[in-house]
């Protein structure tokens, strides 16, 4: 008798415990279905442009006036900066299309006495370089300046880009990958050579970056440099209009670009606030440079004519 009531008790738990599994499997099952569903929501959204050309042409002539307009009034700050790497940006958007603006930036930082010096270079490909200074200061920069500084002066630099793998087309990541791309450009400008070293690695790391881009929702500093460092590099087939529109969705009031995309920075860490950062250099030089870009440089492609 005890046998048999223990035997219909051991029957009635596991039918208890059946719907209880079952609920769980299901729960777990809608869960799966709206993350999956929420990725791919996020995935239209941060690839599938939805407006006219007309349309974007008017964003993009509006977002271009704002961050000009930004630019010169922070234009003694850029100066203050002395930023190099911005300043050949914006020397690079005055050669897309002339701009008084950006002439007269560039012209005083060229004409100002600083130091080091060789870093001017950058801008100027005939600007004499000392090679002690130059030296000194790839031994003491981290690797991605070091990179640009032998970019710039390779026939003076000790150093070989075997030594800093600058031909490696995957150790490098993010901003540094960037970064990379950005040296072999202008290695390649000064140089003058256009083999196929140069051209396969330049586009390999382009498509690594385009490829990237296709799942970065955070419109970030570094994903405006992503899109930018593409289009300087002659790539304009590899970035997608929906990306710019993005960009210009983010800019703020002022006319220019932060670090933060709601919680989101280029650190990966989540910042919480209610109180949005102040626009910076870095971020609206970077934005303006790839929207004179898409205007100037690259209308056909964006459906600008």
């Amino acid at each position: 008798m005890d046998n048999e009531h223990k035997s219909s008790d051991e029957q009635g738990g596991t039918k208890a415990k059946h719907p209880i599994l079952r609920k769980a499997a299901t729960a777990g099952l809608v869960l799966a279905v709206l993350i999956i569903m929420s990725g791919a929501a996020a995935l239209l959204y941060n690839n599938v442009s939805v407006v006219s050309d007309a349309v974007f042409a008017r964003r993009v002539d509006t977002a271009i006036e704002s961050a000009e307009g930004w630019v010169k009034s922070h234009r003694i700050d850029i100066l203050v900066r002395k930023n190099v790497a911005l300043l050949k940006m914006l020397s690079e958007c005055d050669e897309a299309r002339a701009n008084p603006l950006f002439e007269e930036i560039v012209g005083n930082f060229l004409a100002a006495r600083s130091r080091p010096e060789c870093w001017k270079r950058l801008i100027d490909p005939n600007w004499p370089v000392d090679v002690l200074e130059l030296n000194k200061m790839i031994e003491n920069e981290p690797i991605d300046n070091k990179w640009v500084l032998y970019a710039i002066a390779a026939g003076e630099a000790k150093i070989t880009p075997e030594e800093m793998h600058l031909f490696d087309p995957q150790r490098w990541h993010r901003r540094q990958l960037t970064h990379q791309l950005n040296a072999l450009v202008t290695l390649k400008k000064r140089s003058g050579r256009s083999d196929e070293r140069f051209d396969e690695i330049i586009e390999h790391l382009c498509e690594r970056l385009s490829g990237e881009l296709v799942f970065d929702v955070a419109v970030v500093d570094v994903y405006i440099q992503k899109v930018a460092f593409v289009l300087r590099a002659g790539f304009p087939e590899k970035i997608r209009r929906r990306w710019v529109e993005r960009i210009i969705a983010n800019q703020l009031p002022d006319g220019g670009w932060n670090d933060r995309w709601f919680c989101f920075t280029s650190n990966r860490r989540p910042v919480f606030g209610f109180t949005t950062p102040a626009s910076n250099q870095h971020a609206t030089i970077q934005a303006l440079t790839a929207l004179y870009l898409v205007k100037y440089r690259y209308p056909a492609h964006f459906g600008l004519k």
